[in-house]
């Protein structure tokens, strides 16, 4: 029997096929090496795009065996159509869940942080690697870099920000997380010598750190 499909269906299929697959895999990769961005969002997407090209072929070869009267084939070819689809939902539910993750871990409110920290000054020989607001209900935000010489980032911080006004917190200066205060704000610089980059988180308290609780105004 002749097959009555669109002469562009396959190809448009095939095509469809190529870009979500080569998406997956794109995303499986940025995943394994720990890069930043929204990968599980585009494995998940990519995913469910396969799933649903998969459904649709599937019923077409079922509802084609129909036709032809073959239906334990058909049956065949649906029972794969309904594997296929339940693995399309256990993507979307993976994609709600995420989402869902995503707004408590990235759900900082950092209308007024994020100023503070793109203003910041930035050594020599460091590379912008993502920008990340903090947990919900705080107004915390973070900025990841790589540098050339990660002995010399916490010294020109050190220098650059007093001359900004910022106060740097003596205590840490032996840690590998070193603080300074402005008014509301609190600034960290923690370095990561295994991944040869560090990370200034900027977060916005109610009070002063160097004010107490019950100090008048």
């Amino acid at each position: 029997m002749a097959s009555r499909d669109h002469p562009l269906l396959l190809p448009s299929f095939s095509i469809a096929y190529a870009i979500a697959l080569a998406a997956a895999l794109l995303a499986i990769d940025q995943l394994a090496e720990y890069m930043p961005g929204a990968w599980f969002e585009v494995l998940g997407a990519a995913v469910l795009v396969l799933c649903l090209l998969t459904v649709a072929l599937l019923l077409q070869a079922a509802w084609r065996r129909h036709r032809e009267r073959l239906d334990r084939r058909g049956l065949l070819w649906l029972s794969g159509a309904v594997g296929a689809a339940l693995l399309a939902v256990v993507a979307v539910l993976g994609l709600v869940e995420n989402a869902q993750i995503a707004s408590v871990i990235s759900g900082a409110d950092v209308h007024l942080t994020k100023p503070v920290i793109e203003s910041l000054p930035r050594p020599a020989g460091t590379t912008l690697l993502d920008e990340q607001p903090g947990l919900a209900d705080t107004e915390s935000i973070s900025e990841d870099f790589t540098a050339s010489n990660l002995g010399g980032i916490v010294p020109f911080y050190e220098a650059a920000l007093v001359r900004d006004g910022w106060v740097e917190d003596k205590t840490s200066a032996t840690t590998p997380i070193v603080r300074f205060t402005k008014g509301a704000f609190v600034l960290s610089v923690a370095i990561d010598q295994a991944s040869g980059g560090y990370t200034l988180t900027v977060d916005r308290v109610l009070t002063s750190p160097s004010e107490s609780p019950g100090a008048s105004p």
